[in-house]
């Protein structure tokens, strides 16, 4: 990718995660960027494209985090889940967005459809190694952990969007918060071994 095109994904990111997708057009990013809107159709010929060019990229960056199952598992697990928070933050106009950016365009709607799906799977193979080496409970409800990832998928979705309307800000503190949410969505299902892993992980969060 040549250094105007990485550019423009660059200020774009930064506009769409200060303003919001529906006030930054082609021309507030040529304008930031001190170039024509010519200049800018040059490399994306609609803002579309530069949304759908980004969500690839978190996309991407998320497929780059792999779990290795290691003694430490559940600790890769927590870190891999922190990792995810902080894209999420990097990208917060995604989750800021979501609903508005699947309805209005179909490429990423559909790509999405069949991502949440490998997102599930993903997820449920993670719960079978955890089970198989002693750190998650078997299901006790059906579909118990299915659901748990459906949960979690909400909240991963429109947490941001919870903070904004209760009337705080984005920061450094929410993320931290999340983070800790997240990790504690596992905790009711850890198996005593595990109880005593996720307590020397987060010492802090003890009582």
């Amino acid at each position: 990718m040549n250094a105007t095109k990485q550019k423009i994904l660059t200020t774009s990111l930064t506009l769409f995660n200060q303003h919001g997708i529906a006030k930054v057009s082609l021309r507030t990013i040529a304008d930031s960027m001190q170039i024509s809107v010519g200049n800018l159709q040059y490399h994306f010929k609609k803002r579309d494209a530069i949304l759908e060019t980004l969500y690839f990229e978190l996309v991407e960056k998320i497929d780059r985090i792999i779990i290795t199952a290691t003694d430490d598992l559940l600790a890769s697990v927590c870190a891999i889940t922190t990792e995810i928070c902080a894209l999420f933050f990097e990208y917060r106009f995604f989750l800021l967005d979501f609903t508005a950016i699947c309805r209005n365009n179909e490429k990423i709607k559909q790509h999405y459809a069949s991502l949440y799906k490998r997102r599930e799977a993903e997820f449920l193979q993670i719960v079978a190694m955890l089970i198989q080496h002693g750190l998650l409970r078997q299901e006790v409800l059906q579909h118990e952990f299915l659901y748990l990832f459906k949960r979690m998928e909400v909240i991963s979705n429109f947490w941001f969007s919870s903070v904004l309307t209760q009337g705080h800000e984005l920061s450094e503190s929410t993320i931290q918060e999340y983070e800790i949410m997240m990790s504690q969505n596992l905790y009711p299902y850890l198996t005593e071994k595990g109880k005593l892993q996720y307590r020397k992980i987060f010492p802090d969060q003890m009582l």
